[in-house]
């Protein structure tokens, strides 16, 4: 196995390692169609592929920079599914694998959870549950262990009879602490003794000489023992155990001693082994009967999830056909982040690795942090030793990030923390030199020490976070100045320079409400989007959009868009709901002349055929609702959750249609309303120039900043043996099999938060998985504080008090966390590095128990003018049939004349087209045609517009009558037929072609010809008016214009009747 291994510690150029090295090998000779490349992140991988690209443009590569595109760089899941792909046949899927997304996978889950979970076995999970005390404090969802089981045991490839071997272990591995049971007692033997003994002990200490209050609480205590024994007929074993840890006053010691001794020996209760057994075994057993139920819906239905996928690629590798392939194709196999790749990912790239002509792993084992996610460090170690270690030249010397004393404090703290790893993997040597620093830099290294200004013990939390919250203000003001990235020159700190990092997310929340108390604003992203007042606003819209009756969307908008008031907003309402009382309401809507709401009346009608998403963006464009929720303050927070409503639209949509289902606003609302229910809402990050950067260890890998303070460095060691964890049967690993010789442990803790001082307790302590436990624990919290204080390049602040910085103190000092670090009142560190010791610049803070609320100062908006929104832009073309023109002209009818056209047609034909006929024959005919030509074509005007057995005499007479009318009525000088007219209106254009226009002495006269075989004259006048108006007035504008006449008169002929209606135009613009 050709492998090597480069050690890249936080901030020594990892990607510019490993754009070097692809560009080396790709020089070589290395085909770029024979490259397999991953990386964590999607980001990473379109950054690498183009740093790489442009390196090989650079020294002239040009043909292999072409081919790049035929490598294949991405994720671990993106790698996985082309693999699929290309040997489907061979893995036993489809080569369009369709790959259930992972907020997908928890929905599927649930519902092959819900098939398995019968009523017996949730009533008896939470009677378990209870009886082990999980519901003490709330409600305990035990769902998600048995959903952590199946999670661990799918992702690590255990079979059904793995877990029932495991199963079997995890109980006979846990017995060993829990004593042995008495047997051949009666039934409730334990629990009548208990309260004979109980009883007995309350008449004792009620009638001995203690006064204490520490008696009377026990005996009090006792009796609500004794009550709830007798209701419930049992106590849950935290109960037990809380009974045997009762403190009384030293004269009634005696009086209790048999009641605690009884009660501590409560493991010889054969119901209390029992009650763990049937937890743990449940557990396994639901979590078994789950998986076989989710692999069986999967497989109806042609899905595979991304836990599936790496356990068919791996299979997959292990076949030689498959093997052989990839043999000949692999020319280079690179792997970014090995360090936080799952065991079952590592074992495929250990399958990889043998098969590539070239293996490079680049990465850092001390920023292994994911071990929560399934990363195994002590795998990556075994591999590291297996290939004979890290080669000098192997390993980044310098850290191209951070100042040189903030690297020197790195080296001296964690080459002593990291006892496992040779010292030149740990220390890096720093490219910023002190010499270099601009003048104004101030110390890099900063220890705050917060002093209560007060009597009395310290005060509790938020105390500390204020202090850091006030601290950073004033030293941002005093000011601080920084080298911004890629510059030389200096200049002032801002808020958005700074970066507070804190072990949990919880830790995260109280730290950016002291921040806004001290007037500052905090970037960080947190649950509780729709309960802020901007997405309250856009749901309030949508939900009226969906149904105008919604009484409270309306109040909401009412407050929150048209800002009334809310004493406005409920008069308004009552009296609303008097006037539906009385009747004199009724057909009326509440706020309905509203402004706001007149225009999402308008917005409703054009959402009928709009998606979630759309009808989103339409209301924030056509109401302009961003102006609005800017205008309350903190304007980049309140925006970016707007941004996050949107990408949950699209991400609901794109939910709905890979789980083939209807998407629709109300599907949305509800969707929202489940992610609300599992805190899910995650608001936007808010970040900004003017906002501190709030986030957790976790969150920060991979991200850096000017300055980072420190928080939560007194957090306690979290070591825990409860739950679910996998055991190795060998200290060695083998790494032909990696995910062998383990087993899945799940462990639960009976006695809730009374674990403390009993038999178990004891024996746990002193136990080989506490101290695994343990071990791990410190390891892991060493590698997370080496991530957070690698994230610095100017400033790296450690903020103290009174109380223990137990955290740094357990990395400095080996697990040993009593044993101070940092001294308040030295400025010089521990920590030593080439020589000497480090200076650490020691500044005391005074505060006060309480700390006076500061408003964020006043910032300078900038003006935009409002946007007029959606507006009517009128076309260039007129269409006179759409248009009424009633903002220029009232129409009337004028004279109504008739004629008589003898017309008499059979019953049957169709009116419509005989009426196209007619108008057609009238525009063709002239008087002056013989009558032979005029009859042969009217015949034709029969037959075409199938007017049956009409005679064509009939059409000849009609056309007679219309010509000698019009000679009548009209002083005819000239007859123009199909007159085309275009005329300019207003800067727009009308065209048309007019049936005939008449030139007499008296004026123009304009007739349009019309088919409508209404038969009622009034219903002719109307359809004149409104059909034809504007057209007539258009028309005799028209003519008035091209023949240069003063007046013009416009006449509907109605051909089926013989009417002639005029249409009057009254308009000032004539």
């Amino acid at each position: 196995m050709n492998l090597r291994i480069i050690s890249a510690g936080a901030g020594s150029g990892k990607t510019y390692r490993l754009t070097s090295e692809m560009v080396a090998l790709l020089r070589d000779g290395v085909r770029a169609s024979g490259i397999i490349a991953t990386t964590f992140t999607k980001k990473a991988a379109a950054e690498l592929q183009e740093r790489v690209r442009v390196r090989l443009l650079e020294e002239g590569l040009s043909e292999q920079a072409d081919q790049l595109t035929n490598a294949l760089i991405g994720t671990v899941h993106g790698l996985g599914v082309k693999l699929l792909q290309r040997f489907a046949f061979e893995a036993g899927v489809s080569p369009e694998v369709d790959i259930i997304a992972d907020e997908d996978q928890q929905v599927l889950f649930n519902l092959s959870l819900a098939t398995v979970l019968t009523s017996e076995r949730v009533e008896k999970m939470e009677y378990l549950s209870d009886r082990l005390g999980l519901n003490k404090r709330e409600r305990y969802d035990w769902r998600r262990e048995v959903k952590k089981v199946t999670d661990i045991a799918r992702a690590n490839d255990f079979s059904a009879e793995g877990l029932e071997k495991s199963k079997a272990r995890s109980f006979e591995s846990f017995r060993q602490f829990l004593g042995q049971p008495e047997e051949g007692q009666p039934e409730g033997y334990f629990e009548h003794r208990l309260d004979q003994l109980m009883g007995e002990t309350i008449a004792r200490l009620e009638n001995n000489a203690d006064e204490t209050k520490k008696t009377r609480e026990a005996a009090n205590s006792l009796k609500a023992f004794q009550r709830t024994l007798n209701l419930r007929r049992y106590l849950y074993w935290h109960e037990w155990a809380k009974i045997s840890k009762l403190d009384v006053g030293a004269k009634s010691r005696d009086d209790v001693a048999e009641l605690l001794e009884f009660a501590a020996a409560h493991g010889r209760h054969p119901e209390f082994q029992d009650d763990i057994r049937a937890f743990i075994y449940n557990i396994f057993d639901i979590a078994i009967a789950a998986i076989r139920e989710y692999d069986g819906y999967k497989k109806r239905r042609g899905l595979i999830d991304y836990t599936d996928m790496e356990v068919l690629v791996n299979r997959l590798l292990g076949q030689p056909t498959v093997s052989a392939v990839l043999k000949q194709e692999l020319d280079l196999l690179m792997v970014d982040e090995f360090q936080d790749t799952s065991p079952i990912q590592l074992e495929i790239f250990l399958k990889l690795s043998k098969l590539a002509k070239h293996s490079v792993w680049v990465g850092d084992p001390k920023q292994s942090i994911y071990g929560f996610r399934g990363a195994a460090p002590e795998l990556m170690q075994a591999i590291i030793q297996k290939v004979g270690g890290v080669k000098p030249e192997d390993i980044q010397e310098y850290s191209w990030r951070s100042r040189e004393d903030i690297v020197h404090a790195v080296n001296a703290l964690f080459t002593k923390a990291f006892t496992n790893l040779p010292p030149e993997q740990v220390a890096l040597k720093a490219k910023l030199s002190k010499d270099t620093e601009p003048i104004e830099m101030e110390d890099a290294l900063l220890h705050w020490h917060f002093r209560y200004d007060g009597e009395g013990r310290l005060p509790g939390r938020p105390w500390m976070e204020n202090c850091i919250a006030a601290s950073l203000r004033e030293v941002l003001a005093r000011p601080l100045y920084v080298v911004p990235k890629g510059a030389k020159e200096a200049r002032q700190a801002v808020p958005g320079d700074t970066a507070i990092l804190c072990r949990s997310n919880a830790e995260c929340q109280v730290v950016a409400e002291a921040l806004h108390r001290m007037g500052l604003r905090a970037a960080i992203s947190r649950s509780g989007l729709l309960a802020t007042a901007e997405a309250k606003l856009i749901l309030a819209c949508l939900k009226y959009i969906l149904n105008q009756y919604d009484s409270l969307s309306v109040a909401e908008i009412l407050l929150l868009a048209s800002g009334q008031p809310v004493e406005d907003i409920i008069e308004s309402r009552l009296e609303y709901l008097e006037k539906i009382d009385n009747g004199s309401g009724r057909g009326g809507q509440w706020a309905g002349d509203d402004a706001f709401i007149l225009a999402l009346d308008r917005l409703r009608e054009q959402t009928i055929e709009l998606s979630s998403a759309e009808i989103l963006n339409l209301l924030l464009e056509g109401l302009d609702l961003r102006r609005i929720v800017a205008s309350w303050g903190n304007e980049q927070q309140r925006l970016d959750n707007v941004d996050v409503l949107r990408k949950l639209a699209l991400q609901y949509e794109e939910a709905c249609n890979r789980l083939h289902s209807a998407a629709s606003l109300g599907g949305f609302l509800l969707w929202l309303g489940d992610l609300e229910n599992n805190d899910a809402d995650l608001q936007g990050s808010g970040e900004g120039p003017d906002a501190v950067n709030v986030l957790t260890y976790h969150k920060s890998k991979g991200l850096e900043w000017p300055m980072v303070i420190c928080h939560s460095l007194e957090g306690p060691l979290r070591a825990e043996v409860w739950g679910v964890d996998i055991i190795q049967e060998s200290e060695e690993v083998d790494l032909d099999n990696v995910l062998g010789n383990r087993w899945l442990r799940y462990w639960v803790n009976p006695y809730a938060d009374q674990i403390r001082s009993t038999a178990l307790d004891e024996k746990l302590s002193e136990s080989e998985a506490t101290r695994i436990a343990r071990e791990k624990a410190l390891q892991e919290e060493a590698r997370l504080l080496y991530v957070g204080l690698t994230r610095a390049r100017d400033y790296l602040v450690f903020p103290s008090r009174a109380s223990a910085t137990k955290w740094l103190n357990r990395v400095w000092h080996q697990g040993e966390e009593s044993h101070p670090t940092l001294d308040p009142d030295s400025s010089e560190s521990p920590w030593e590095w080439g020589g000497h010791f480090l200076k650490i610049n020691t500044e005391p803070f005074s505060y006060p128990r309480d700390f006076t609320h500061a408003e964020p100062p006043e910032k300078e908006i900038v003006y935009l003018a409002e946007r007029a929104g959606p507006q009517q832009h009128e076309l260039y073309d007129i269409d006179a049939a759409r248009e009424p023109f009633t903002h220029e002209v009232s129409a009337r009818i004028g004279d109504v004349l008739h004629y008589d056209n003898q017309l008499n047609l059979e019953e049957g034909i169709d009116l419509y087209s005989a009426a196209k006929g007619i108008k057609a024959f009238l525009t063709g005919d002239h008087s002056s045609y013989p009558a032979k030509e005029r009859l042969k074509m009217a015949e034709g005007f029969i037959e075409r517009y199938e007017m049956g057995s009409t005679p064509p005499e009939v059409l000849a007479r009609l056309s007679d009558a219309w010509m000698s009318f019009l000679s009548r009525q009209f002083d005819i000088r000239q007859a123009y037929r199909k007159y085309p007219i275009r005329y300019f209106h207003h800067g727009r254009l009308f065209t048309n072609v007019i049936d005939l226009v008449l030139d007499t002495p008296r004026g123009l006269v304009v007739i349009q010809n019309s088919g409508f075989a209404g038969g009622d004259p009034t219903k002719e006048k109307q359809r004149a008016l409104q059909n034809l108006g504007s057209w007539c007035y258009l028309s005799s504008l028209a003519v008035r214009e091209i023949f240069n006449r003063e007046e013009a008169r416009a006449f509907v002929h109605f051909v089926m009747s013989g009417n002639l209606v005029e249409v009057v135009s009254v308009s000032g613009s004539r």
